[in-house]
């Protein structure tokens, strides 16, 4: 009697267990999660890229905001100062950079790659440069980017007003609304005083 028992009693648990999970199953149905796996073949159609190109450097600038600037560079004071004359820190003192020979600061331990990049500091290679440091300078020390290119065009603008002679902008491309020519289209000239106006040009008939 008592091995009957404990045998009932665990089939009763095991056939509560089965009702217990099978309501649950349907009351709350399992969720399976989608597979992205590299090289997964997708059904669905793709959604189109819609990013749209960049705009020229010229014209950022020109549309950039140099306050708004002064308030993003807060962040680069970490590492930097802007005052003129002001003491190196973490990277080199950046008053008047703009124009300014590349890893050019006294007193700074420049990368080898900036000691040997060359030339100066023009709006396009700052534009590139606090999009990629390393990207555009190998082994550059630099660690912060600035990927939003209406934010570097005001970092780069606040840092033109960091001079006794802030350089000139650089000049954006005028784009022209008249629609150009069709090479083939002549224009007709109006007939001469006491001429006649030209006729048409005859068709050929078809048989």
């Amino acid at each position: 009697m008592e091995f009957n028992k404990i045998a009932g009693a665990i089939l009763l648990t095991l056939l509560s267990m089965m009702v217990i999970a099978k309501i649950g199953n349907t009351l709350v149905p399992p969720f399976h999660p989608p597979r992205d796996k590299p090289g997964a073949e997708t059904t669905g159609p793709q959604a189109p890229d819609t990013k749209e190109p960049e705009k020229p450097v010229a014209e950022l600038l020109a549309a950039a905001d140099p306050k708004a600037g002064e308030s993003r560079a807060r962040a680069c004071a970490s590492c930097h100062t802007f005052t003129k004359g002001g003491a190196n820190g973490v990277g080199p003192n950046i008053y008047d950079v703009v124009g300014r020979k590349k890893g050019s600061v006294a007193g700074y331990a420049y990368s080898d790659g900036l000691k040997g990049a060359g030339g100066e500091w023009s709006y396009e290679d700052l534009f590139k440069y606090l999009a990629d440091p390393a990207g555009m300078i190998r082994n550059s020390k630099m660690a912060f980017r600035l990927p939003n290119a209406e934010q570097r065009a005001q970092v780069i603008a606040y840092l033109r007003t960091l001079s006794d002679q802030p350089k000139p902008l650089p000049a954006a491309e005028k784009k022209s609304d008249a629609p150009a020519p069709k090479p083939d289209e002549k224009k007709a000239e109006p007939p001469k005083p006491g001429q006649q106006p030209a006729a048409p040009p005859a068709q050929e008939k078809k048989n």
